[in-house]
């Protein structure tokens, strides 16, 4: 299933599947509100091997929540905060573009940094959904299980409690799975489009990886792979941001991270297309929420860090 089709499409198939219904109460307690969007938590039933084809099972959750109504969970920062000095505001632009999260689920992010993990994105996926209408993709590192379409906190909640971290940290192998996929799509229309169009009903990709430890792979060959892919491609600059929140505090993790922001794209001569962000459990400001969710594709944010 190619995750960058048209955001529609994905949800169609899925919803069509059979399975059980189940509904979130939001504790409003208004029996009149009509159904909102429902989003879907999917999963393997067998192993998570990434190389090997598994069986998925699909649930429809609707969230009977109504479409103007205030989010299940917010930040303390409420959305005029992220307005700057000129009164604009610096997310307008996740609307141009899909956001996928996704979570380091290995063994060292038990406990504590798994907590952290699960309301940093609580946090931003409430702020990342009023900017896309279609919510917001999970997905993990290990698990199979992802979530698509995500609107709020509460579901997002929902998904952490499907996944219980265990195993390594494949983030150059995930990461070069969702780039593939996204480079297919992209290039398939790229070849189909006419003059002075761009790929149509494929979205700029905003790809963010919320992690606690240096990867037991080597992402830095995929992303150079990628945007080396990228500029032969002529794509626009903006065409893929990858974005690393790093929580917890180990100071290997925090060496390699910074490497893959500061010196990939100086090194190799290609785009500049990563960023980073350390979270060790702090309030989620305004200004930490802004560069979390734009900082891998607006590098005004990466140089003012």
């Amino acid at each position: 299933m190619s995750i960058f089709r048209p955001k529609s499409w994905r949800k169609s198939k899925y919803l069509s599947t059979p399975g059980p219904n189940f509904t979130i109460d939001n504790g409003l307690g208004t029996p009149d509100i009509p159904p909102a969007t429902p989003y879907t938590i999917h999963g393997s039933t067998s192993s998570s091997h990434h190389n090997k084809s598994t069986a998925r099972t699909s649930v429809k959750v609707s969230t009977n929540i109504p479409p103007n109504a205030p989010p299940a969970y917010a930040p303390t920062s409420p959305v005029d905060g992220f307005r700057d000095k000129s009164g604009e505001d610096p997310l307008e632009i996740l609307k141009e573009y899909d956001t996928v999260f996704l979570i380091d689920d290995s063994s060292s992010m038990k406990g504590r940094r798994w907590t952290e993990a699960r309301t940093s994105l609580m946090g931003v996926a409430d702020i990342a959904a009023r900017y896309d209408q279609d919510g917001i993709d999970v997905k993990f590192l290990n698990s199979r299980k992802e979530g698509n379409g995500l609107i709020t906190g509460n579901q997002v909640m929902q998904l952490f409690e499907a996944v219980k971290p265990s195993g390594a940290t494949p983030t150059g192998q995930r990461l070069e799975n969702i780039l593939r996929e996204y480079m297919i799509s992209l290039e398939r229309g790229n070849r189909t489009s006419g003059m002075f169009s761009r790929s149509p009903g494929v979205k700029p990709l905003n790809l963010i990886i919320i992690t606690d430890g240096a990867p037991t792979d080597d992402p830095e060959s995929v992303i150079i792979t990628f945007a080396k892919r990228l500029d032969k491609g002529e794509f626009p600059l903006s065409q893929v941001g990858i974005q690393f929140l790093q929580v917890g505090d180990d100071p290997s993790a925090k060496e390699a991270l910074q490497e893959l922001d500061d010196g990939l794209s100086d090194k190799h001569d290609i785009r500049d297309m990563v960023d980073t962000v350390p979270y060790c459990g702090q309030e989620l400001t305004a200004e930490m929420i802004v560069k979390t969710l734009i900082g891998g594709v607006n590098r005004r944010m990466d140089r003012k860090a």
